[in-house]
Order: structure tokens, then sequence, then C-alpha cells
């Protein structure tokens, strides 16, 4: 990586606490979602949907993003906002290993699903099962999340050294 196309003001290393933190923050919001779209396609009281969902999160964002985007970073063995430069390293992937392109339009589709299942999910509950006050508040409490995690995400991007060059950066200008 040019060292010239770095941003000057990015920090060098986020704290090991923060990154966790937000880690956890990301736990939650699956899980809420996860849980609001329990009752769909539940065979035998195995949750199909609400576990696609969540192996599909976990292999995506554990796994082959870190390989894919997080090998080529600035923050590969380091620890960036929310840790998965540090994660890559961890499980072995080596620097620039990865497909950086397939990576970004991985993490796209990752964090799509992410968001946007679960409130269709919901949604869908609602119709089939009517609205409740658990439901609706597993909805709100949802979405309220996803935002959240959308503003730390633009935030922690604004402070990242890659922010110019970064294909999945939410903070480019």
């Amino acid at each position: 990586m040019n060292k010239q196309e770095l941003y000057k003001n990015g920090i060098d290393e986020a704290k090991k606490s923060y990154a966790i933190g937000e880690n956890i923050l990301f736990v939650i919001t699956i899980m809420i979602g996860f849980i609001g779209m329990y009752p769909l396609i539940n065979f035998h009281g195995i949750p199909i949907i609400s576990m696609i969902y969540a192996i599909f999160l976990v292999l995506m964002l554990t796994f082959v993003i870190r390989k894919h985007l997080c090998t080529h970073c600035y923050y590969y063995d380091k620890w960036c906002h929310c840790g998965w430069g540090k994660l890559a390293a961890r499980l072995g992937y080596e620097k620039g290993s990865g497909n950086q392109q397939l990576g970004a339009k991985l993490a796209g589709l990752t964090w799509a699903v992410l968001m946007v299942l679960p409130i269709i999910g919901m949604i869908i509950v609602f119709v089939i099962d009517g609205l409740s006050y658990f439901g609706v508040g597993l909805l709100v409490v949802f979405i309220i999340l996803v935002g959240v995690n959308g503003g730390m995400h633009v935030k922690d991007c604004k402070s990242c050294k890659v922010r110019f060059i970064c294909l999945a950066s939410g903070a480019k200008k």
C-alpha cells in the first residue's frame, strides 16, 4: 500500500476495548435479528431462517471477509475500530492473500443481509402471527441498533488511515 494514499490524520491503531465493544454491539444486533425471525420456517423447534442468517453472518464476518478485505488493509494485524485486521492475522491469512474486489462486494452483501433480512422477516412474522408488543419491540430495537452500527461505521471510517482508498469505507470524502 502506498503510504501517500493513507489519510495522515487517521488513527494508527484503535483501542482494544473499543473494538470489543463494537463487536458486542454487532453480536447483540445479530441476536435480536435471530430472535425476531425465530418463528419463520420453524421445523420441530429449529428456526431455519434464523439459523441460516446466523451461520451466514458468522462465516462471512469472521472468515470470508477477513480473508478478502482485511488482508489488504493498513490495519492488518493491528487493532482497527472493530479488531478485524487483528483477527485476519490471527486466523493465519497472509497479508494481501485475498481478493479485495470480491471482499468489498461480499461485505456489501453481508451488511445488507445483516440489516435488511431481519426487518423483512419480522414484518412477515407480523403478517402471519399478528402484531405483538414483543415483536414490535424487537423490530424497533433492531432498527435502532442498525442505525447505531451505521453511524459508528461512518464515524470510525472518518478516523481511518485508509478512508480514501478502502473499498468498504463509509467516509471517503
